[in-house]
């Protein structure tokens, strides 16, 4: 069992490692709002991915591939790139929706108050200025919403937009003594690199690592684990749970839990290979919700619990020609399957209209409409 969940948080790692303000307006956390409400515009998507290089939109998706950024149109069910410059044709670096690697993170992307933002940097001397940019959706330019820290990480960076807030955490690798990892946040509109990076909860121990983050209302989740000893051996994680205005934290769920998605007040995570439980987090009782097939990624929307076994076809090697996305009700019931078109096709889970699939060795991008999750007449949109 060790080695199932060390494998999972290991897979989960790579894939962040891998796809791993604004004008001057007030941006204060919004204290009145509910623990579990979720607001518009303003909450972290969740619902994507846990790492997406997409992002949801009032009428439609943004998202990038190739290193170019695209709009997918809920209306028409077409992609086109996010470019307005006259007589662009969308094949050099000049073109507006392109972004450069030796500059922006093309991986992750993020949507908040009618903007997008991702994650780049800029060259001082010997200096790296790490920074969070905002895209205009009404023009498509780009400027500088907020400073990070300055350098390069060994490893990655990973970043939620909640709130108010960037929320970041630094993924250097793991070294096996000693060490504390650190849960950081800036206020979207601070561009100074004067400022000192504000750390909001620390984990100490053995090879300690915080790679998950995720937010829900008015909390924040993330995932802790460590080691026993400096030789390797007693590897334990853990999810904590975060008051966004209090900062203050607690244990929500012990060793051996993974893939935890929180819905409004609750929580899902899956237990063991097979078994998905839910928390009340007003009540902290936890209860059995369903079964699965192998471990799993988990996502939601206002209608339905999602769980993709890709998780299975990486870790427990299950045949690909068993990857699903299971559907069941917020009551744990079955409701339907989606297969994508390939086995190992990236899920963006979307919100309550679409659900998105990338090829990622291909490059196709297609999306699934789910309102045909009550018909036997399933059939994908290809955008590109």
């Amino acid at each position: 069992m060790k080695k199932f969940f060390e494998k999972i948080f290991a897979s989960a790692l790579i894939l962040i490692l891998l796809f791993s303000g604004c004008s001057g307006m007030d941006n204060a956390v919004n204290t009145e709002q509910n623990l579990s409400d979720y607001v518009e515009g303003e909450d972290y998507q969740n619902f994507l991915s846990s790492v997406s290089a997409m992002a949801k939109a009032p009428n439609g998706y943004y998202y990038f591939n190739d290193l170019m950024l695209y709009y997918f149109d809920e209306e028409t069910k077409e992609a086109y790139p996010v470019c307005n410059k006259p007589n662009c044709n969308h094949q050099t670096a000049s073109c507006m929706a392109f972004f450069n690697l030796f500059q922006y993170h093309p991986f992750m992307l993020s949507y908040y108050e009618n903007a997008l933002y991702v994650w780049g940097w800029e060259e001082d001397g010997s200096t790296r200025h790490n920074y969070i940019y905002e895209i205009s959706l009404d023009n498509y330019k780009r400027k500088k919403a907020a400073f990070l820290f300055d350098g390069t990480s060994s490893g990655s960076i990973y970043y939620i937009i909640h709130r108010g807030y960037i929320y970041y955490i630094k993924s250097g690798g793991t070294d096996l003594k000693q060490q504390t990892a650190c849960l950081y946040r800036v206020k979207i509109g601070n561009t100074s690199t004067k400022k000192e990076e504000e750390i909001i909860y620390e984990y100490s121990g053995i090879g300690a690592e915080i790679w998950s983050l995720t937010a829900s209302g008015n909390r924040l989740f993330i995932l802790n684990s460590s080691y026993g000893d400096t030789e390797g051996n007693g590897y334990a994680t853990s999810y904590s749970v975060i008051d966004i205005h209090s900062l203050e934290s607690e244990t929500l769920v012990g060793n051996g839990a993974y893939s935890l998605f929180a819905d409004g007040n609750y929580v899902y995570y899956g237990k063991d290979e097979n078994t998905i439980y839910r928390i009340d987090l007003t009540t902290k009782e936890e209860t059995f919700f369903c079964e699965i097939d192998g471990p799993c990624y988990i996502s939601a929307d206002n209608n339905y619990i999602y769980f993709d076994n890709l998780q299975a076809v990486y870790i427990d090697k299950t045949d690909e020609k068993n990857r699903k996305i299971t559907v069941c009700d917020k009551n744990g019931n079955y409701v339907a399957e989606v297969i994508p078109q390939e086995p190992k096709d990236e899920c963006y889970f979307g919100g309550d209209d679409y659900m998105l699939f990338k090829d990622m060795s291909a490059g196709k991008v297609y999306a699934f409409d789910k309102s045909q999750l009550a018909t036997q007449n399933r059939q994908f949109i290809h955008l590109q």
